[in-house]
């Protein structure tokens, strides 16, 4: 391809997809292969593409470590050619790691990396992933309104920007419906599930987000018994992609539906898997459940036992909040900046448009002014010329037409009293040389009047 960004984003979305989904004893023999197949051509960003691959396979086995530090090796190579586009990419996958790892507080700072980076790439598709991604962050930290919020946001902008991306419609509609089921809002989630159902959506996992809200919709009308059928159907279902939250919720609803032995081996199971190691959040809400089951057994040493560790983990869970809620100032800070540069540029431009059509109106008054103005003189100039030449014609008049006139009568008055014919001849020639003389200064009256300006 010769666009380079539609091709840095199909071969990172690929290598995401494949080492994602794809079955474990699959993953060393496709990273040989694309390994192999970069080593054949010769295209921008090429090392930095196969640090984010090896970062992607070794999160895919969850060496979290190993799949930061290759990452962190890809955000380097990036910088070096400036690549916006990749180190959007980049900075929200070091997110995804953080975010993992139990490290909200440096996620919040990764996605506010990336928002620097889409604004340069000014992809609106991009800015609404980003913002749900985001919106993640808050909702695994309890803050659903936050969540809620960045989830509108992106909303809107595939609304204004009328993007007929059912993807992100799909998976904008999943969080909502889970921020919901975690607010108790029941009408709310099953509005959200009703719409996960139609037709409008797309996504890989959309099988998931429509059985998952389904059992939310039980656990929320405390159908404990409806919901663990359904939990432990779809954990058996190969199409399900599973996670750690539907052992928490199995657990949860054991406890709930009175299978209190059953609710402590799920919450015993769960404690012993080292993803749960760095997530406070969720190891407060397991020893707590597990101090209610000691209370039912009457075991109060043990309950009073769990319920202190439980408090220990809600400390460190409300110590990192706070701290998230500082990077989250810091961000909603660096937003209304932004925003604030951006209305700042908007109004510039507006006044500068603004001093141009104020100085096109004046040029145009003064324009019309000098049209007006040099109007009047030219009716003035023309009815001082007009009067010139009326007092010109008069002159003519009486002095020249009226004395040729009077001379012609005069004579005809003398012929009458004349008796030779030399008399009379002579008469003749004074008659017609006063002819004569009224007719050229009837020409020349005639042909002033005929003058043009």
């Amino acid at each position: 391809m010769k666009d380079q960004e539609k091709r840095e984003t199909k071969v990172t979305r690929y290598i995401k997809s494949f080492f994602q989904n794809a079955p474990l004893n699959q993953l060393d023999k496709k990273r040989e292969a694309i390994t192999d197949t970069f080593a054949r051509y010769s295209f921008e960003n090429k090392e930095s593409m196969l640090y984010f691959m090896e970062s992607i396979y070794q999160k895919r086995l969850a060496n979290l470590t190993e799949s930061q530090n290759a990452l962190l090796k890809a955000i380097e190579e990036a910088h070096k050619s400036n690549d916006h586009l990749l180190l959007f990419q980049y900075f929200t996958h070091l997110a995804f790691l953080q975010t993992d790892e139990g490290n909200s507080i440096e996620a919040v700072s990764s996605y506010g990396l990336a928002k620097e980076e889409i604004k340069k790439v000014n992809d609106p598709y991009l800015e609404a992933v980003l913002n749900v991604n985001i919106s993640d962050i808050y909702y695994k930290s309890g803050l659903y309104s936050q969540s809620l919020s960045y989830l509108n946001k992106a909303q809107n902008i595939i609304d204004e920007h009328k993007l007929n991306r059912f993807n992100i419609l799909t998976l904008i509609t999943y969080n909502k419906a889970e921020n919901y089921f975690r607010t108790g809002n029941y009408d709310s989630l099953k509005l959200s599930h009703q719409k996960l159902l139609g037709p409008r959506n797309q996504s890989y996992k959309l099988h998931t987000y429509q059985k998952r809200t389904r059992y939310y919709l039980s656990l929320l009308n405390r159908d404990y018994k409806a919901a663990i059928k359904l939990i432990n159907t779809l954990l058996n279902d190969s199409a399900y992609i599973k996670s750690d939250l539907e052992e928490q919720l199995l657990a949860d609803a054991y406890f709930s539906n009175g299978q209190i032995d059953s609710a402590k081996y799920m919450v015993d199971k769960q404690l012993a898997q080292p993803s749960q190691i760095n997530h406070p959040e969720i190891k407060y809400h397991l020893y707590e459940l597990l101090g209610k089951i000691a209370q039912a057994k009457n075991n109060d040493k043990l309950a009073a036992y769990n319920f202190d560790l439980a408090l220990g983990q809600l400390k460190q869970s409300v110590n990192n909040l706070s701290q998230v809620g500082d990077k989250s100032s810091q961000l909603k800070i660096n937003e209304v900046q932004s925003l604030y540069y951006v209305n700042l540029l908007r109004y510039k431009r507006e006044r500068l448009w603004m001093i141009f059509a104020i100085l096109l109106a004046v040029l145009a008054a003064t324009i019309v002014a000098i049209f007006y103005r040099s109007s009047r003189q030219k009716r003035h100039y023309e009815q001082l010329l007009f009067a010139a030449k009326k007092r010109e014609l008069a002159s003519i008049n009486s002095h020249e037409v009226r004395n040729h006139l009077s001379n012609i009568l005069g004579l005809l008055d003398l012929a009458k009293d004349m008796e030779t014919k030399e008399e009379l001849l002579k008469i003749r020639e004074h008659l017609l040389y006063s002819a004569e003389e009224l007719d050229k200064n009837l020409k020349s009256v005639s042909d002033k009047l005929s003058e043009k300006d």
